[in-house]
């Protein structure tokens, strides 16, 4: 796995459970690790700008004022999506099944 280094920007969604939000900068490469997570999800790595390119790429994605991604193509854009989509299915997986729970209501 080739490492992240130099200035870089994150531009993907917020992962408050590992620490990782929207925007964050780093001036000597990012942290160890994550590097756990870009295996999981390599569209993660992708997401960590150099410094020179976060214009471009901000265009590309083309946040709202609520900080919604509404980009529709790019390269980009379908990193954004596809670690939304990862973080979605680890959700689900997180998430007890229904199955064999059983549920009481009170009067």
């Amino acid at each position: 796995m080739t490492k992240i280094k130099g200035q870089v920007r994150y531009l993907g969604p917020t992962i408050a459970g590992i620490g990782l939000h929207y925007g964050a900068g780093f001036t000597n490469g990012i942290y160890p690790h994550w590097y756990q997570f870009i295996e999981q999800c390599p569209a993660l790595g992708q997401l960590f700008i150099p410094t020179a390119r976060v214009a471009v790429v901000r265009r590309e994605l083309n946040f709202d004022y609520a900080r919604n991604m509404r980009g529709t193509a790019g390269k980009y854009v379908a990193f954004y999506r596809e670690v939304q989509n990862w973080l979605a299915e680890r959700a689900r997986k997180q998430q007890p099944s229904e199955e064999g729970v059983k549920v009481k209501h009170h009067a």
